[in-house]
Parts: C-alpha cells; sequence; structure tokens
C-alpha cells in the first residue's frame, strides 16, 4: 500500500512540476514571440506550485528526506537513535494532523471563493494541504512501524 502510494504521489508531484514548466513556456512564447499573454498562466502556475509542494514533501517523508539536524542524535547509541526517531515520528504524526486538519477546515471555507480568471473554487486548491498532510502521516505510520521493530529486534536505524 505505502509503495503505491509513493509512486502515485511522486507521479502527481511529476505532472505538476510537466505543468509548471509547460505553462512557463507556454506563457513566454505567448508574451514574447505572438504578443499575446496567457491570461490564465498565472492562476494554473499557482494550483500547479501548491500541489507540488504538499505532494513534493510527502514523497520526502516516505524517503524520509525531509532536513534534520542531526548533531545530538548522532551522539546517542544506536539504540537511542531509533528510540529518538520514534519520538520524531510520534510528534510528526500528531504535528501533521492538526496541519491536515486545519487545512480542511482551510478548503471547506473556501469553497464558495471562485478564482477570477478559470473560474473554478479555491476548494480544489486549498485540498492539497489536507491530502498531502495525510500522505505524510501514512509515510509517519510506516516509519512509525519500521522504527518500533527495529528497536525491538535491537537493530540500528537505517537512513
Amino acid at each position: 500500500m505505502f509503495r503505491l502510494l509513493g509512486k502515485f504521489t511522486d507521479l502527481l508531484a511529476s505532472l505538476a512540476v510537466v505543468g509548471i514548466v509547460g505553462v512557463t513556456v507556454l506563457a513566454v512564447i505567448m508574451r514574447w514571440l505572438l504578443n499575446d499573454p496567457l491570461v490564465w498562466g498565472e492562476e494554473v502556475l499557482i494550483v500547479c506550485y501548491i500541489w507540488l509542494v504538499m505532494l513534493g514533501a510527502a514523497s520526502a517523508m516516505r524517503k524520509r528526506m525531509h532536513v534534520s539536524i542531526d548533531a545530538f542524535t548522532s551522539m546517542l547509541p544506536a539504540k537511542g537513535q531509533v528510540f529518538f526517531a520514534i519520538i520524531i515520528d510520534l510528534i510528526s504524526i500528531v504535528a501533521l494532523s492538526i496541519f491536515g486538519y486545519l487545512g480542511y477546515e482551510l478548503a471547506e471555507i473556501a469553497e464558495d471563493k471562485i478564482t477570477s480568471i478559470l473560474g473554478i473554487s479555491y476548494f480544489y486548491i486549498d485540498i492539497a494541504v489536507p491530502i498531502g498532510s495525510f500522505a505524510m502521516v501514512l509515510f509517519c505510520i510506516q516509519h512509525l512501524y519500521q522504527d518500533i521493530k527495529q528497536l525491538m529486534n535491537g537493530e540500528t536505524l537505517c537512513p
């Protein structure tokens, strides 16, 4: 399940990148070569960027690639590092759950707000926050399971 979710988030993030590059190139061509600006490009770019950030964060969470300062944890023994990773997993699950809940409330509030050019509801833009947060929570649960298993087996922490 986690592998499929990871592939799906990576695919959607890749599509957002393709959308950003495609719309940007098209906007440059329209403005400078055809002297006809792309009026809807900015709104599409904003949507793509928001979705890219949230799905990219989920992808980074899946691979444990978020920025961390390990000066303290690297001084701990192997078992202490795994124990500390479990604590970080739990804190991340709680924080991301709150973030996702608040993001969902924002999406609900913004449901009636419509973009000026494309005429789409901001709900579809803001829903990226709870969806990305939910994916990150699932990956944190996977990490928590792996870390608890490592602690029980006496293994060292894998990067």
